[in-house]
C-alpha cells in the first residue's frame, strides 16, 4: 500500500467504511511481506549454496551477518515458490449429488486451500458446473480435476508432451495415464487399494502464464496427491522449480474412509524444457 493509499484511508469520513478499508489495506500489506519474505529466504539459499557466506550476503543486502542468518531462517518457506506468487485461486467442479468422473474428493479443495494459506498465500475456492467451458486465462490458478469435466480441460492437459490419459480399447472407461517416452501405462490396482494422481504445471491457453493441474484417477488420488504436496513440496521445488512439469504419484488409501496413508513420487519429475519461458503461474505486466 502506497502513501497515497494510505491517505486515501485516512480521508474516509465514515468511520466503519475507514476501518474496513484500514483492514483490508493491512491483509493486502501482509500478503506483500509475505511474498517478499519468501523470495528473499530464496535468494539468500540460492547464493549460499553458490558459496556465499553470511557475512558477504550481509555486505551485498545492506545487513549484518547475524541478520541475514537469522531472515534466512524466518516466514514462508521458500519452496512456496512452487506455487509461484500473488493470490492463487483453487478451481474444482461444483458436485452436487453423487460421483462424476474425474472429480476430485469433496474435501480436497477446502484441503488443498488451507495448506496453500499455511504457506502465506492468499487462497480461495472457487467452483465451475461440469462439461461446460472453464476460463483459464487467469493468474494464480490450481485446478483439481480431471480432463472428463470440461472440454477446457481436455484442451489444457494435451499440452503434456510426456504424460497423456489413456484407455486400453474403445469403450473401456477405467482411467490410466501413459508415460509416452518409456511407452509404459500407469493404471490402479494391485492387492492394497492404492489410486494414482496426476500433477502438473501446463502452459495456459493464452500462453501467457501457467496452471497447476492436480487430477486424482479416483477421488483418493486427489487427496493423496495434497498430502505429497505438504510433505514433500521442498523435493518437488526442487526437480521442478518453476519450469513447466509433469509428474505422477503412487497414493495408498484407506479402503473404509479413502484417506490417504502414503503418498510418494511414481515416476521421475519431468520437466517440459522447451516450454520452460511460461512457466510462472503469475505473469506481471
Amino acid at each position: 500500500m502506497s502513501a497515497d493509499d494510505v491517505a486515501r484511508v485516512f480521508a474516509i469520513e465514515d468511520k466503519v467504511e475507514r476501518l474496513k478499508a484500514a483492514t483490508e489495506g493491512v491483509a493486502a500489506a501482509q500478503q506483500t511481506i509475505n511474498e517478499l519474505t519468501r523470495i528473499r529466504r530464496a535468494v539468500i539459499r540460492e547464493l549460499h549454496a553458490d558459496g556465499w557466506t553470511f557475512a558477504r550476503i550481509g555486505a551485498a543486502a545492506g545487513l549484518s551477518r547475524a541478520r541475514i542468518h537469522q531472515v534466512s531462517t524466518q516466514g514462508p518457506v521458500p519452496e512456496g515458490l512452487f506455487f509461484g506468487h500473488g493470490s492463487l485461486t483453487v478451481l474444482a467442479p461444483e458436485v452436487r449429488a453423487g460421483r462424476l468422473l474425474g472429480a476430485p474428493d469433496p474435501a480436497a479443495a477446502e484441503r488443498l486451500a488451507e495448506l496453500l494459506r499455511q504457506l502465506g498465500f492468499a487462497a480461495t475456492v472457487e467452483t465451475f458446473l461440469p462439461g461446460r467451458p472453464v476460463d483459464l486465462n487467469r493468474d494464480g490458478l490450481v485446478i483439481l480435476g480431471g480432463p472428463e469435466l470440461s472440454p477446457s480441460l481436455r484442451q489444457l492437459v494435451v499440452a503434456d508432451p510426456r504424460l497423456r490419459r489413456t484407455v486400453t480399447r474403445a469403450g473401456d472407461t477405467r482411467r490410466g495415464i501413459e508415460d509416452r517416452a518409456a511407452r509404459r501405462v500407469y493404471r490402479p490396482g494391485g492387492t492394497e487399494p492404492h489410486d494414482i494422481a496426476y500433477l502438473a504445471r501446463l502452459p495456459r491457453p493464452d500462453r501467457r502464464g501457467s496452471i497447476m493441474v492436480i487430477d486424482g484417477l479416483h477421488p483418493p488420488g486427489s487427496l493423496g496427491a495434497i498430502r505429497l504436496l505438504a510433505t514433500r513440496l521442498a523435493t518437488l521445488h526442487e526437480r521442478a522449480s518453476t519450469h513447466l512439469f509433469s509428474v505422477l504419484i503412487a497414493v495408498r488409501y484407506d479402503r473404509t474412509t479413502g484417506e490417504p496413508i502414503d503418498a510418494d513420487l511414481l515416476t521421475p519429475v519431468y520437466r517440459h524444457e522447451t516450454d520452460s519461458r511460461l512457466a510462472t503461474t503469475r505473469v506481471r505486466p
